[in-house]
This record gives structure tokens, C-alpha cells and sequence, in this order.
């Protein structure tokens, strides 16, 4: 059944999802990756953030925040994670200064997973997201399953996930066209379809990714398709480089309002925990 609806999500996104959201995606399908967090209790995680300020003939600002900290025991593991993106432009015409917002979205993230067996698990997980151009106000899911290792080694882990989710989505006046309709919020339950992968590449350099597909299963019909990578270059024993990518594709939005976002960004995290 996973088969089957990547497949027609593909034959879809040759027109409307970034096609580089698969490639990469069915690329660390075929090759694992892994995970450098301990079973001892302890947290560990990183976080940073990035700005940048413009002036003169551009005026404009951005400011990129990121946080991710992970709790893993030899029964369970419970990881956090947080993101701020914003950014806006100002010009000057006639004395009189504009300003306008090209940015402002944020998430916060978390997921417990559970041990059944070595190879097996039960998660649950809680997001909540908002994103000011495309009138999200709040988006908050909430899902759970069972998982399955695929490759867990002291070098590598990819997961495959399945279960259900409900989704909540509020919206900003004026509200948004779906099926034509403006509307103030939206709720549905979906289907949930995931797999994730970490991977140390080297001493001094980790890759992790995450694909998500959520097909509704009540009211109109629709799905979300979600990726998220990032990879991590040790500088020293705290400081690293991140270099993170991520797409986003909701299959219900229109016009004004894209279906597909993007988003690339690099900043300075540091690290916490032994």
C-alpha cells in the first residue's frame, strides 16, 4: 500500500512536488544511516541560530533559530526539536519607509518511541506549526504507531513508520480557499507513512533525514508530504556547521496560496551533553 501511493505521489510530483524531495528521499532508502546518541539517559542535542542584516540599495533581515535534543535509554528514546525562520524587506520611497514580511514560520516537535522488541516499536508524537504567509495560524497533529529498525547499528538506523494521525489547522483572516470554499479552520484524520535515517558519516560529520506522507482519510480529500535534512560538520568539540533542507508540499492549498515551499538554510550550532 506504501509502494503503491509513493508511486502515484511520484507520478504527481513530475508537476507539482520538488522533484529533489525524492531523489534525495528514495537515495537514503537505499543506503542507511545513523545514530550517535547514547542509551545512558542522558540529553544530548545541538542548537544555533543564523542572521543576516542588509542595508543600503537592499534593506532587508532574517533570522533562523534551531533547536534538537534527544533522550534515549536502552527502553525508549524521546526527542525534541524547534525551529523559528524569519525574515523581512523594508524600501524607502519619498521619505516614507515600507516594511514586509517574507518569513515568519516556526515548529515545535516531539516523539516517543517506545522498544517492543529489538526490531520493533511503538511512537507517539505531538507537532505544533504556524506559518504567517500562508495564513497558518495553528497546525496541530497528533499520531501514533508502531515503527520498525531496519538497519540499527552503532553506525546506522532507518526506521519505517506507520500509523494514524489527527490534524487540526486554524486560519488567519481572511482564511483560505479549499475546494473553493474559504475557510477558518480545517480537521481531518490521516493516514501516517514515515521513515527516518541518521548516519554518522565520519568523526567529524552526521546526516540525518525524515520523509513524512499523511493522506486524509475524512473530509476532503488531500494529503502532506513533509522532508527534512540536515547535516552537521564538527568545527570542534561544541561548535558545528548545519546545513539544513527542507520541502514541504500540501496538496490542498490554492492559488494564492503555493502547495510547495522550500527552504534552505546554514548556521553555527552548538553543542550540549557529554
Amino acid at each position: 500500500m506504501l509502494l503503491n501511493l509513493i508511486c502515484k505521489l511520484w507520478k504527481y510530483s513530475s508537476k507539482e512536488v520538488t522533484p529533489l524531495l525524492f531523489l534525495a528521499s528514495m537515495a537514503c532508502c537505499i543506503s542507511a544511516w545513523a545514530d550517535d546518541v547514547k542509551p545512558d539517559g542522558i540529553w544530548r542535542g545541538n542548537g544555533g541560530a543564523a542572521l543576516s542584516e542588509a542595508t543600503g540599495n537592499t534593506q532587508s533581515s532574517s533570522l533562523t533559530i534551531t533547536a534538537d535534543t534527544t533522550r534515549r535509554t536502552a527502553e525508549d528514546k524521546l526527542s525534541l526539536s524547534a525551529q523559528y525562520v524569519g525574515s523581512r524587506a523594508r524600501s524607502t520611497y519619498n521619505g516614507v519607509t515600507s516594511t514586509s514580511t517574507t518569513a515568519n514560520q516556526g515548529f515545535a516537535r516531539s516523539q516517543y518511541d517506545h522498544n517492543i522488541t529489538e526490531t520493533k516499536f511503538g511512537f507517539g508524537g505531538l507537532v505544533f506549526s504556524r506559518d504567517q504567509i500562508q495564513l497558518l495560524s495553528l497546525r496541530s497533529m497528533i499520531s501514533g504507531g508502531f515503527g520498525y529498525h531496519m538497519i540499527k547499528t552503532s553506525d546506522s538506523q532507518w526506521n519505517l513508520l506507520g500509523g494514524m494521525s489527527y490534524r487540526s489547522d486554524k486560519y488567519s483572516d481572511p482564511g483560505v480557499l479549499i475546494n473553493n470554499q474559504i475557510r477558518s479552520g480545517f480537521d481531518t484524520t490521516e493516514l501516517l507513512f514515515s521513515e527516518d535515517s541518521t548516519n554518522k558519516l565520519s568523526e567529524s560529520t552526521n546526516f540525518n533525514q525524515r520523509l513524512s506522507i499523511r493522506p486524509n482519510i475524512s473530509g476532503e480529500s488531500g494529503f502532506l508530504v513533509t522532508f527534512d535534512s540536515t547535516l552537521m560538520v564538527m568545527i570542534n568539540k561544541t561548535l558545528s556547521l548545519r546545513v539544513s533542507f527542507q520541502d514541504n508540499f500540501n496538496s490542498m492549498s490554492q492559488a494564492p496560496i503555493l502547495k510547495n515551499d522550500t527552504l534552505f538554510f546554514t548556521g553555527i550550532n552548538v553543542k550540549f551533553g557529554e
